[in-house]
């Protein structure tokens, strides 16, 4: 009768851990290939501020609708500072008009106005960042002669629920109250944006969707303020927005792929 020797042990052990270790690999890049190839492109409200609003199938995009005119070689040459170009950016005002639903209250309407305008500043203030590190980018005041003009909207949004908030804290020691936080609705955010050249034509349009990154895990300050959790979501716009405009057609920009709520 065989027996085993410790040697035989040794290589069956290593052997079982390579395939355990070759499964867990194959799980983890199927798991990342779902959500890499997820579109919210279904969640982007059509309220009439996009003109082409396409579903976007650009790997190197970060949104989910996007659309650009076929004036690759004109944009490029600016952003690559042929024979002195470069881009000149306006950002205006963020419009509040185009939404499916409106705030109804006056409270609403005053935390929508206040994040509008967070979202312009954080375009802005990532925009003017680059202006540092890019010679052919720079940032002008709306009405400038030969620029580009940003812009942008909110088009859809709901607060994540402050009470919702605790009562998921409190739900965290609680046999099956991960059950119950699946029912729990976390809010959303969509923004829709546009770029216009110098004679007022609209060259790029692009919008994305995003609920809330706070997963309703933990409660913090900004669960008592209507709408503050999406800050964190138009930050990570600002950053995309800023990558695609201020680079060459194509240009790779990446975005969160995997979001660490379990929930």
């Amino acid at each position: 009768m065989y027996e085993m020797t410790l040697a035989d042990c040794l290589f069956m052990k290593k052997h079982r851990f390579l395939f355990l270790a070759s499964l867990m690999a194959l799980v983890l890049l199927g798991g990342m290939a779902v959500v890499a190839c997820s579109n919210n492109f279904k969640h982007v409200p059509r309220t009439g501020f996009m003109t082409h609003q396409v579903k976007n199938c650009d790997s190197h995009i970060p949104f989910d609708a996007y659309w650009n005119a076929d004036d690759k070689k004109i944009w490029n040459d600016k952003v690559n500072g042929v024979d002195g170009k470069k881009v000149l950016m306006a950002v205006v005002p963020v419009d509040t008009v185009h939404m499916d639903v409106r705030p109804d209250t006056a409270e609403g309407f005053d935390a929508l106005h206040r994040l509008a305008e967070y979202f312009r500043k954080s375009v802005t203030a990532s925009m003017e960042k680059e202006v540092a590190e890019n010679p052919h980018f720079e940032m002008v005041p709306p009405g400038t002669r030969g620029a580009y003009t940003l812009e942008l909207a909110i088009i859809s949004i709901t607060p994540t629920n402050a009470k919702a908030g605790i009562f998921v804290t409190a739900l965290s020691g609680i046999k099956g109250g991960g059950l119950v936080k699946r029912f729990i609705k976390k809010g959303h955010i969509a923004m829709a944006g546009r770029l216009r050249d110098e004679a007022g034509r609209i060259v790029s349009e692009f919008a994305d969707y995003e609920e809330d990154h706070s997963a309703l895990l933990g409660v913090d300050t900004k669960d008592f303020k209507k709408y503050a959790h999406h800050q964190r979501t138009i930050d990570e716009w600002a950053r995309e927005i800023t990558d695609v405009y201020s680079s060459t057609y194509g240009h790779w920009t990446q975005k969160r792929m995997i979001s660490f709520n379990p929930f």
